[in-house]
């Protein structure tokens, strides 16, 4: 395989558990290292509900975010069984009030808290 970033090969050695198991990695430890991912919670509290939003990587990177797409997958299925809660994604959101609002008025439609996981938040 190689990186789909840097196009540097990358060498798995495969384990006993996952001796026919295919792996899928997009980015070599180098770029994995250069672009890290760092989860951040934010809670927002709104009109009646509140709002929990997971960013996943800390700045937009120059990355292709499919390329986090195993990670993702684990956050994803983490947060699946929150009771009382509606999962929403989005690439990423910019915490204004206009997207403030929208989320109040999800909150209001569903009658629900919000959880909403994205790969980036700006402010």
């Amino acid at each position: 395989m190689e990186c789909r970033q840097c196009g540097k090969k990358i060498i798995i050695k495969p384990s006993l558990h996952e001796l026919f198991k295919y792996r899928y990695e997009y980015l070599c430890d180098k770029c994995y290292m250069k672009y890290p991912i760092d989860l951040k919670l934010t809670s927002i509290i709104l009109d009646k509900y509140h709002c929990h939003i997971l960013s996943i990587l800390p700045r937009r990177y120059p990355v292709n975010n499919n390329y986090y797409i195993n990670e993702y997958s684990k956050i994803v299925e983490t947060s699946l069984h929150k009771n009382g809660y509606i999962l929403l994604f989005f690439d990423y959101i910019y915490l204004n009030d206009y997207m403030v609002e929208l989320l109040d008025f999800y909150s209001k439609l569903f009658k629900k808290n919000l959880y909403v996981i994205t790969f980036n938040l700006q402010n």
